[in-house]
C-alpha cells in the first residue's frame, strides 16, 4: 500500500513534480559526473557491489598481510606482527561484507523456509527487512570482538612468547566491547520503532485496507459488466466513457439550428480517434499480457486494465460519479433501484452478491438508489484517499518518535563509551547524572508532553484524517496529525485549528465518522392545554414520514413528554434515528433540512400550539379586550366567592381554619372585656358604700 497521498491525487502529484523550488534546486545544483556514477553503481546488483567494494579494499589489505608473511616477517605494531595485525583488519573488512549478505538473506529465510513451518513466521520478514541496519552493525561489532583477543593472543608467535594484552590492546578491546553494547541499545530502539509501526498499522489499517480493495474488487467487476452489456463510448453512456476515461472533452450537443460547424465535426473526429486509441491500448496490453504470460509458461493473474482505471477514476471526485452513474444505469432492467437479482447477473456466487450489497447498501432496504450508489462509491474514493493521508502522517510521526529516540541513544552511546574507557566512571557518572538532573526541570514538560501524545497517537488513536470528530461542543475535521499536535477544520466556517496531542488525551473526542447510525433527539415547547391526543397525533404524523422516506430514517419516531416546566408549557422530546452519520456534512444539512420540515408541517397539520398561544391576540375580534365597572363592595364579595370556591376544592382548606382561629380569639377577647367591666363596676360600688358608712 502506497503511503504517499500524491499516488492517490494526480493534482497534488502533478504539484510536486512542476514544484518550482525543486525545479529551480535542480537547476542551480546539477549532479556532477562522480555523482551520476556513484547512483549508478548503486543500482548495480549485490555481486557487483562486491566487486567494486569487497574486492579493491581487500586486495589492498592483502598486500601487508603478504608482505609480513614473506619479505617482513620481524616487522610489528605496537608489539604484535604486520601479518597478524593486517589479517584481523582484513576479518573486520570482509565480516562488514558478511553481515550485510547475511541481513539481506534473513527476510527471504522468515519468508520461505520458516514460513513453510510456521505461517506466521513470514510477517516478520518485513520486521526483519527494516532492521538490516541495526542487525548488520550489531553483526560486524561482534565479530571483530570475538576475533580480536584470538588473533591476537592465539596467533603462533604469541603462544610461543606467552604474550598477554598489551595496554592499547586493552584499549582496542574496550572500545571493541563499547560499540557492541551500543550496536544492542541501538538495535533495541530500531527494533521497539519498527515492532510500533507494524503494531500499529496492522490494528488501524489492516481492516480499512482489505476493505478498500474489497470495495475496488466489486467495482472492477461491476464495471467490467457494465462494459459488456454497453461496450463503451456508445450511447447511452457515451459522456460518461468520456469522463471516466479523461477524454480530452465530453460530447456537446448540437446547438442552435441543430447543425454543427467545422470545427465541431473535426473535434467529433478527434475524440473518436481518441476512443478508439484507447481501446486498441486496452485489448494490446492484455493480449501482451496473455502472450508473455503464456509463453513464460507460468501461472499468473491476468493483466486487467479495468483495475487500472478503477485506481486512477477514485483520484477524482468527477470521475467517480460518473462510474458510479454508468455502473447503476447499466445494471438495472427497469426499475428505478439496483436490486441483488441484477447484481447476480454481473458477480459469480451469491456470496459475492451479498457482500457487494453490504458495501452499496448503505441504509439496508434491499436496493440501491442513484444517489445512494454515487455516495457509496464516493465513500470508497474517501475512504482510499483517507488511508493514504493517514498512512503518511503517521509514518511522519513515526519518523520523529524515532528521531527522538535516537537523541536518546547518542547520549546513552556516549556514557556506554565513557564507561569502559574511564576508569573513574563512578565519578564522572555522579558528575553527569547532577547535570542532567539540573536539567530535568528545563525538559519536564517537554518530555511529558512527548508521553503524553505517544500515548494519545499509538495506544487510544480515536481518529484518522479526515475524519469528523466533535470536540467540546466543537464540529471538526482532522486535516493532519503529527506527533505533537493535530490540525483540524471547523465545519462551520471551515478554519484551521491546531490542538496539542496531550491536551487531547484529556478531552472526550467523539469520533462521527466511525459511529453507524446517529440517533437525534429534539425538544419542543408546547402549549400546557394540549392534549394527550394532539401529542400521539403528532407522533403518527411523524411515524408515517419515516415509512415515506427508509432510505434516510429508521423505522419509528417516539415523542416522550419529559416536563411541565412552571405549569405554563409542556416539554417533548422527538427521537428519530438516521441510518447515515453525519460524517458528510452536506448529506447531514439536507437530511435534517427535511426531517425539520416534516415536523414543521406535522404541528401545523395537528396543529400543536406553542406555549401561551391557541387563542386569538388580545384585541382582535375573536378575543375582543373590555371593561367593567362595579362597586367595591360587590368586588370584594365576588373576591371573597372566588376564594371560598378555591379553598373548598383543597383536600385540607385553609380558609376554614383561619376562621375558627380568629372566631376563638374574638370570642376570648369579649369575654375578658366583660370580666373587666364587672370588676370594675363591683369596685366602683364598694368604694361608694365605705364613704356611705363614713
Amino acid at each position: 500500500m502506497v503511503s504517499d497521498p500524491a499516488y492517490f491525487n494526480g493534482e497534488a502529484a502533478a504539484i510536486k513534480v512542476d514544484h518550482p523550488v525543486e525545479t529551480l534546486e535542480k537547476r542551480r545544483w546539477p549532479p556532477s559526473e562522480i555523482q551520476k556514477l556513484y547512483r549508478r553503481i548503486l543500482g548495480f546488483p549485490y555481486l557487483t557491489k562486491i566487486l567494486l567494494y569487497v574486492l579493491p579494499v581487500g586486495a589492498l589489505l592483502a598486500i601487508p598481510i603478504i608482505c609480513g608473511a614473506t619479505v617482513a616477517k620481524t616487522s610489528s605494531v605496537g608489539g604484535v606482527r604486520i601479518l597478524w595485525l593486517f589479517i584481523w583488519i582484513e576479518v573486520v573488512w570482509i565480516s562488514l561484507w558478511v553481515s550485510h549478505a547475511t541481513v539481506i538473506i534473513l527476510p527471504f529465510l522468515f519468508r520461505g523456509l520458516l514460513g513453510m513451518f510456521k505461517p506466521g513466521w513470514r510477517d516478520y520478514g518485513l520486521a526483519v527487512r527494516a532492521l538490516r541496519t541495526p542487525l548488520g552493525l550489531l553483526g560486524w561489532t561482534l565479530c571483530s570482538l570475538a576475533t580480536f583477543a584470538p588473533i591476537m593472543l592465539r596467533n603462533p608467535d604469541s603462544r610461543e612468547n606467552k604474550a598477554t594484552l598489551v595496554e592499547w590492546q586493552r584499549i582496542v578491546q574496550k572500545v571493541l566491547a563499547a560499540a557492541v553494547v551500543s550496536s544492542l541499545v541501538y538495535f533495541a530502539e530500531s527494533a521497539l520503532v519498527v515492532l510500533l509501526s507494524i503494531s500499529y498499522h496492522r490494528k488501524q489499517f489492516d481492516a480499512r485496507i482489505q476493505e478498500s480493495k474489497k470495495s475496488i474488487h466489486f467495482l472492477v467487476l461491476l464495471y467490467s459488466a457494465s462494459r459488456v452489456r454497453h461496450p463503451e463510448y456508445i450511447a447511452p453512456f457515451a459522456e460518461e466513457d468520456c469522463i471516466i476515461h479523461n477524454s480530452p472533452g465530453a460530447i456537446n450537443a448540437p446547438r442552435g439550428n441543430g447543425q454543427e460547424s467545422d470545427g465541431h465535426q473535426t473535434k467529433h473526429i478527434i475524440e473518436d480517434v481518441w476512443r478508439t486509441g484507447n481501446r486498441v491500448g486496452d485489448h494490446i496490453s492484455a493480449a501482451v499480457g496473455e502472450i508473455a504470460r503464456e509463453f513464460a509458461n507460468k501461472r499468473g493473474a491476468k493483466p486487467n486494465p479495468a483495475y487500472s482505471l478503477i485506481l486512477q477514476v477514485l483520484e477524482s471526485r468527477r470521475r467517480t460519479k460518473a462510474l458510479a452513474g454508468r455502473i447503476w444505469c447499466s445494471l438495472t432492467t427497469g426499475s428505478d433501484t439496483l436490486r441483488p437479482e441484477d447484481l447476480a447477473k454481473a458477480l459469480h456466487s451469491p456470496e459475492e452478491v451479498e457482500q457487494c450489497m453490504e458495501i452499496l447498501d448503505r441504509d439496508k432496504n434491499g436496493d440501491v438508489g442513484l444517489e445512494e450508489m454515487i455516495l457509496a462509491v464516493d465513500d470508497v474514493r474517501k475512504t482510499r484517499r483517507s488511508i493514504a493521508m493517514s498512512l503518511h502522517d503517521v509514518d511522519q510521526a513515526i519518523a520523529i518518535l524515532d528521531g527522538l529516540l535516537q537523541v536518546v541513544v547518542f547520549v546513552g552511546v556516549v556514557l556506554i563509551f565513557v564507561a569502559f574507557l574511564n576508569r573513574s566512571f563512578v565519578t564522572t557518572l555522579a558528575t553527569t547524572g547532577t547535570a542532567l538532573l539540573s536539567l530535568s526541570f528545563v525538559f519536564a514538560t517537554t518530555a511529558q508532553e512527548v508521553l503524553g501524545s505517544c500515548i494519545f497517537l499509538f495506544a487510544k488513536h480515536p481518529f484518522d484524517v479526515g475524519d469528523r470528530v466533535d470536540i467540546n461542543n466543537d464540529q471538526l475535521t482532522v486535516t493532519h496529525i503529527s506527533l505533537l499536535f493535530t490540525t483540524f477544520k471547523r465545519v462551520s466556517n471551515h478554519r484551521t485549528v491546531q490542538i496539542p496531542n496531550n491536551i487531547l488525551n484529556s478531552l472526550w473526542v467523539e469520533n462521527v465518522s466511525r459511529s453507524e447510525q446517529m440517533r437525534e433527539q429534539v425538544s419542543i415547547f408546547v402549549s400546557f392545554s394540549t392534549s394527550f391526543d394532539d401529542i400521539q397525533t403528532l407522533q403518527g404524523e411523524m411515524r408515517d414520514f419515516v415509512q415515506e422516506n427508509p432510505r434516510e430514517f429508521s423505522q419509528g419516531a417516539d415523542i416522550q413528554l419529559l416536563s411541565t416546566a412552571e405549569l405554563n408549557k409542556l416539554e417533548l422530546r422527538l427521537e428519530i434515528c438516521h441510518k447515515r452519520n453525519w460524517a458528510n456534512e452536506s448529506v447531514r444539512a439536507a437530511q435534517r433540512s427535511k426531517f425539520m420540515y416534516a415536523l414543521v408541517t406535522a404541528m401545523r397539520k395537528v396543529p400543536v400550539n406553542a406555549p401561551g398561544g391557541g387563542d386569538a391576540a388580545l384585541g382582535d375580534k375573536a378575543n375582543a379586550s373590555y371593561s367593567v365597572s362595579i362597586s367595591s363592595t360587590e368586588a370584594l364579595y365576588h373576591r371573597q366567592n372566588y376564594k371560598s370556591e378555591q379553598d373548598s376544592k383543597r383536600l385540607h382548606p385553609l380558609l376554614t381554619e383561619i376562621r375558627t382561629d380568629s372566631s376563638q380569639t374574638s370570642d376570648g377577647a369579649s369575654h375578658s372585656g366583660v370580666q373587666g367591666i364587672s370588676q370594675r363596676s363591683g369596685g366602683g360600688s364598694t368604694s361608694k358604700t365605705s364613704e356611705a358608712r363614713r
